[in-house]
């Protein structure tokens, strides 16, 4: 089993692995988003997304494109993970509402078929009221496939995960590992997982608990090296 993390671009990571080698793609851009306009999108993500407790209170990088930047972006990584990815095999990308159409889009540009969306239900715990109005209690998951869906596996997933965060993830977009361990099971036994915005690298950690292979890339020095230290232990 190996498992890498590598701290840099995943723009300029991506390009250095091979063609045709991960069995699933896995991952959760910087979204910038958090706002209703240019103003509060601009801002860093300890105050647009406004998180609460000193563990989770840090900044991480590429949260402040507006839409069109971001959708160019977003398109230049999707297509190197196109190339690095099985014929057949899947690509899923969390993602918040405001960008979920934006996401839909560049998948498709950077040669996916899109197969769907899925939702990560945060639970009725996991999120903020909002007075006079609904929470936003959901996230979401874009999926697709480099090409048609490959008929060599039998792995049946739902289409809503419920999964509530734990406190004790110290980075403040980490998932829940339960959930993450589930969509796992698309690598097949023993698969390799990629991960371009590992984050606290929970993706890996996930992987490396099922035996899988995994690898990951995370820009923000301080942010790396606290996740290299958790894989490490």
């Amino acid at each position: 089993m190996s498992i890498q993390l590598h701290q840099g671009d995943a723009l300029t990571i991506l390009p250095t692995l091979p063609a045709d080698a991960f069995d699933l793609v896995l991952t959760d851009p910087p979204y910038s988003s958090g706002g209703l306009h240019i103003g509060t999108r601009r801002q860093a993500p300890t105050t647009k997304y406004a998180f609460h407790g000193g563990d989770r209170a840090h900044d991480f990088a590429g949260e402040n494109m507006d839409q069109r930047s971001w959708r160019t972006w977003c398109a230049s990584w999707l297509a190197e993970c196109y190339r690095v990815l099985k014929p057949g095999h899947v690509i899923a990308v969390f993602i918040d509402w405001r960008q979920l159409p934006t996401l839909t889009d560049a998948m498709q540009i950077a040669g996916f078929t899109w197969q769907g969306v899925a939702v990560w239900d945060k639970t009725t715990g996991g999120c903020r009221p909002r007075k006079n109005g609904m929470k936003q209690q959901a996230e979401f998951i874009v999926w697709g496939s480099k090409g048609g869906l490959r008929q060599d596996a039998d792995v049946y997933l739902p289409g809503v995960f419920q999964a509530r965060r734990s406190k004790d993830d110290w980075h403040a977009t980490s998932k829940p590992l339960p959930m993450l361990e589930s969509m796992l099971a698309m690598a097949g036994p023993g698969g390799s997982v990629l991960d371009p915005f590992a984050g606290g690298a929970a993706v890996l950690k996930a992987a490396s608990a099922l035996g899988l292979q995994a690898v990951g890339c995370e820009k923000v020095p301080s942010i790396y090296q606290r996740a290299a230290h958790d894989l490490a232990a």
